[in-house]
């Protein structure tokens, strides 16, 4: 039986299975808005038509979703309280499940079963409302179509996990599911989740989560593409600012691209905004963890944990380390765990 694995975060999705990985926005727009066809696009756009039972709108959804600049009718997942009860969020977890189904034939021939690993961040985890919630939209069957091809997956089992333990688990365990950095096993560790929506801190020792040495704070990354766009003189977008973001961390120069015709340097812009954020990011984290001597390594993980400024982290923490692939880690981890547990159940029978 094959995992999904699912980090259906505030700003970007991330989906793995044996056959494929996807980073996706976790917005899309109803179809009815779109200026035209998916299917008869000029732009060679990774973007496809979804559709579910319990709707009776069709729906816009891929990796070039924000290509469109139809920033003001996209639907956001970005919200805080009832999530995973909206309507909203429940229509991109059906997206999901969806598109990792449709690269197995079973699943447009027959019923593909599979058993699916999520995260939830630590403070909607110990909600017993919330993991319900979550669990009601994932288990049993669904049935999705994806430009006019039907795809169907019953979800047989769902693991719900700290959102963070999904990094220590990719930390912990090799792609076959197995340990392979005992070290790990014996250490306390602290781990940032920098998100879009949230800044998650928590503390972990034996994989148990201190009910103390946490905190979740409402002021993710989405904060610091807001403070960059108030210090740029023009019409902003911001999905337009997070992607240029993204393209020039490499070679540590942004700029952002109004047209073809404007491109504006906004190097010292991102990088005065950076370096704020990443200095109230160690606030939260100084006053959160009491106890930071006594951590042996401290991840920072999450899709913005790779624009933080790793000079002022390591002018604070000793045991900093940003871990490798951040916007993916967790999805990872979830997947690896999916595999340690199968394969626990396999040599139990």
């Amino acid at each position: 039986m094959d995992i999904f694995s699912l980090d259906l975060g505030n700003k970007q999705t991330k989906l793995k299975s044996s056959k494929a990985e996807y980073v996706l926005p976790s917005r899309y727009l109803n179809q009815a808005d779109m200026p035209m066809s998916v299917g008869n696009s000029t732009m060679n756009n990774d973007l496809h038509t979804y559709s579910v039972p319990f709707s009776d709108d069709k729906y816009v959804w891929g990796r070039d979703i924000d290509r469109l600049h139809l920033d003001e009718y996209l639907a956001d997942t970005i919200m805080y309280g009832a999530r995973y009860d909206s309507e909203a969020f429940k229509l991109l977890a059906n997206f999901a499940l969806g598109l990792l189904a449709s690269d197995f034939k079973a699943a447009k021939d027959q019923v593909l079963e599979v058993v699916v690993t999520a995260g939830l961040p630590t403070g909607d985890y110990a909600d017993q409302g919330q993991l319900k919630a979550l669990l009601k939209v994932l288990e049993g069957q669904h049935q999705v179509t994806i430009d006019d091809k039907i795809v169907t997956v019953r979800v047989r089992k769902v693991y719900i996990l700290p959102q963070p333990i999904g990094t220590l688990y990719n930390e912990l365990l090799d792609d076959e599911g197995f340990i392979q950095n005992k070290d790990l096993l014996d250490e306390k560790v602290g781990i940032v989740d920098v998100g879009g929506g949230t800044i998650l801190i928590d503390t972990i020792l034996n994989f148990e989560l201190s009910g103390k040495n946490r905190h979740q704070f409402n002021t993710g990354v989405n904060d610091l593409y807001e403070a960059i766009a108030n210090g740029i003189n023009g019409d902003t977008s911001l999905y337009q600012l997070e992607k240029d973001l993204r393209k020039g961390n490499q070679q540590h120069h942004w700029s952002y691209r109004f047209s073809k015709n404007r491109q504006d340097d906004i190097t010292d812009l991102v990088c005065k905004e950076i370096d704020r954020f990443t200095r109230r990011l160690v606030a939260n984290v100084t006053s959160t963890l009491k106890n930071l001597d006594s951590i042996d390594t401290l991840f920072f993980t999450g899709g913005g944990a790779n624009l933080l400024n790793q000079k002022i982290l390591n002018t604070t923490f000793t045991n900093a380390v940003i871990v490798k692939n951040t916007e993916v880690a967790n999805v990872n981890g979830f997947y690896k765990y999916g595999l340690s547990q199968q394969a626990q159940n396999e040599g139990s029978k």
